[in-house]
């Protein structure tokens, strides 16, 4: 107790250093904390998070191949891919994985009928309808997964349902559709509502459709198709595959040797258990030269999950500099505020009197650990629980919703660095008992409530009256010894 006493009174007879090393101990073990967290989720985001995703793989015309499909003319559809072409790349990913699990998209122009009315927008104002095949695009999704992959953009229903896609029902749904509610409000629609739309190919050619669900774009077109992006994609009309095959518009069910207007943008994503088997697959499908030249083989699932990390790169970059900064400037504070506590000239009194009165440069060197451990210790445990429980909601702010939180590897490794740098300091703390030297020992001053020998030496020849005789020096010598004595022997008792 005598030492546990001793360390708090020091740190409360200095409460200005004493609340700035809590302060710089609570504020980098926090911020260090919630950083490494963002850090190392953007590693694992990168390596097992990426690794673990469900992959899945399309086939399309390159860049190059699409610059030569235009939005007026229609024998540029001979760059779309086909279905027999897609069989060849079906039957060796088969090969390869040993399954097949594929989705299919496809679109088509089509025409306003009777009082509808198509949005202004993009590239085909004043374009005849026998050009473009109409500003309205037609677009079936054979699955809902197919749906959430819209190149178009992601959307929700803001009204009514979304599309039945019960392949297996013996009355499937044939006129069930979805509208922009841009585009819902400019012709008056409601939902249950019917319309018609004539297709591209021929205007006299309608089919009939109900409003099945009103939706609204959450994100941004990342179409390739100049057909496509040409027209306003309020003005897309999205169907399940059953209502497209019932108007006659998928070649594989018609006329095989369709052309024109008639050839629908066919868009099939095959679906792969993770990122390893799309690399697998990709290197299969090389070893068989595909794909053929003028078409390319990309993942839009993992691109868009790259895509998705940006937010969460900049941010781990930010805060592994933040980190660097918070260690090496609170690091440097923290060893200058505890080597300034025992470096203090007052210290020096204190601990010559302290080994006067009979202390031992052991417990000493004890007391001023504590004093770094009681200021320390706390406030780093407290930093560190803040700081895991804040780093989650940090992430989920600032990185798109990437957990950040931290993992138990995470916590041990601060919780055993974190002690092992205020040990460290702490030994630093006990190693200013081997600096004091005994030359030192009794020129302590005032601190313990002692007279210091020069002190009592003036007092005592002021009593002799200037007297010079050796009688009088020897008395005042004499009494300069017992005083001093005496002094040390009251410290002793204090203690």
């Amino acid at each position: 107790m005598f030492v546990l006493g001793n360390a708090w009174r020091a740190l409360t007879r200095s409460k200005g250093r004493t609340a700035l090393t809590a302060f710089i101990t609570l504020a980098v073990t926090f911020g260090t904390v919630a950083g490494l967290a963002i850090v190392q989720e953007n590693t694992t985001a990168h390596t097992t998070t990426y690794d673990s995703q469900k992959a899945t793989m399309a086939i399309r015309p390159s860049a190059a191949a699409w610059k030569k499909v235009s939005a007026t003319d229609s024998s540029t559809t001979k760059q779309y891919m086909t279905w027999t072409a897609y069989t060849e790349y079906a039957t060796a990913i088969q090969s390869a994985t040993n399954t097949l699990d594929f989705t299919v998209t496809e679109t088509v122009p089509a025409r306003v009928s009777g009082n509808l009315k198509a949005l202004d927008g993009d590239s085909l104002n004043g374009a005849s309808d026998d050009k473009t095949g109409g500003q309205l695009l037609w677009r079936a999704f054979w699955t809902r997964d197919a749906a959430k992959a819209n190149n178009l953009g992601t959307y929700t229903i803001v009204d009514g349902k979304g599309l039945s896609f019960n392949n297996q029902s013996s009355n499937p749904d044939t006129t069930g559709a979805l509208v922009s509610s841009a585009f819902a409000k400019a012709n008056n629609l409601k939902v249950g509502d019917t319309f018609k739309v004539a297709t591209a190919a021929d205007k006299s050619k309608t089919a009939e459709l109900k409003v099945r669900g009103i939706y609204e774009y959450t994100s941004e077109a990342d179409a390739d198709n100049p057909v496509v992006t040409a027209r306003n994609r309020e003005n897309a009309i999205y169907t399940n595959y059953q209502t497209f095959a019932s108007a006659d518009l998928d070649p594989q069910s018609s006329d095989s040797s369709a052309k024109g207007w008639q050839v629908p943008d066919l868009d099939i994503v095959f679906n792969l258990s993770d990122a390893a088997t799309y690399k697998s697959v990709v290197a299969s499908l090389k070893k068989s030269k595909l794909p053929a030249k003028g078409y390319t083989i990309s993942s839009p699932s993992l691109d868009e999950y790259t895509k998705s990390l940006a937010p969460l790169e900049t941010l781990a970059s930010r805060a592994q500099t933040g980190v660097i900064l918070l260690l090496s400037v609170g690091g440097v504070l923290l060893l200058a505020l505890v080597l300034l506590g025992v470096w203090a000239p007052k210290r020096d009194d204190e601990i010559g009197m302290a080994l006067v009165s009979g202390v031992t440069r052991g417990r000493l060197g004890w007391q001023f650990m504590l004093e770094v451990f009681i200021v320390t210790l706390p406030f780093y445990a407290i930093g560190l629980v803040g700081g895991a429980f804040a780093a989650k909601p940090i992430g989920a702010a600032l990185a798109s919703g990437h957990a950040t939180a931290v993992t138990s590897d995470l916590v041990w490794k601060m919780v055993w660095y974190g002690l092992g740098t205020i040990l460290v300091l702490a030994i630093l703390a006990a190693l200013r008992l081997a600096f004091y030297g005994s030359d030192k020992l009794f020129a302590a001053d005032g601190d313990w409530g002692t007279v210091s020998e020069t002190e009592v030496i003036e007092a005592e020849s002021g009593a002799v009256d200037g007297a010079g005789d050796d009688a009088a020096a020897t008395a005042a010598v004499a009494t300069t010894t017992t005083t001093t004595g005496k002094s040390g022997n009251d410290a002793e008792a204090k203690a």
